[in-house]
């Protein structure tokens, strides 16, 4: 039991690690956080950053989900430490310590922690959110699409339903995290002149 409350509480820790925050300042000296969307995540950070430091971010943050991933594997006890190591890690990102407890959704390193358990659903999805993208504008409907996929084929890979549980639970912290930040996310985009375009990369001019 001890041994399943440090792995969770690593989990918190990985997931905490601000690299949106810390990549966009390295490379901008800007708060993340004030720009674009103000979302601190690895998309606002291609905004606002650029390429680079966008698939940087990207990287890290999927990094730190399957790093987390296996320290819950190698050192927790079973399936409900892992799964508590998961919803550990996206609290980490979304109420980050580093940052007074404002962060980001935790998509990416939600895609790394769940790509260790499911790798080809995630693929299946990742596939699913690239064509909805395409005829649809809005991240956040792709995103809905794709995650919606992904829990349909996790139980084509094998799954329990203690595991699609899981899944479900996990990729609705993101959408709740989403809720809360809606407010000062709004202020922020009004303030830049953000548009959710196609994969809302791009802002109005």
């Amino acid at each position: 039991m001890a041994s399943d409350l440090l792995v969770i509480l690593a989990g918190y820790l990985l997931g905490s690690l601000p690299f949106a925050f810390l990549i966009t300042k390295a490379f901008t000296g800007k708060d993340i956080r004030r720009e674009g969307e103000g979302n601190v995540g690895s998309r606002n950070v291609l905004h606002s950053a650029g390429p680079v430091a966008g698939l940087l971010v990207l990287l890290l943050d999927v990094t730190k989900g399957a790093a987390a991933y296996w320290v819950a594997r190698t050192w927790g006890s079973g399936s409900i430490a892992i799964y508590l190591t998961g919803f550990a890690m996206m609290l980490g990102h979304g109420f980050p310590v580093w940052l007074h407890w404002h962060g980001g959704k935790g998509l990416a390193a939600a895609i790394g922690f769940l790509m260790q358990m499911w790798p080809y659903s995630v693929l299946g999805a990742a596939l699913v959110f690239l064509l909805v993208s395409r005829l649809f504008t809005g991240f956040d409907f792709c995103f809905g699409m794709a995650a919606g996929a992904f829990a349909l084929l996790t139980l084509k890979e094998g799954t329990s339903i203690e595991g699609m549980a899981f899944v479900v639970s996990l990729l609705g912290l993101a959408g709740v995290k989403r809720l809360i930040d809606l407010p000062r996310e709004r202020e922020i985009q009004a303030q830049t002149g953000w548009s959710d375009e196609p994969l809302g990369l791009r802002r109005t001019r």
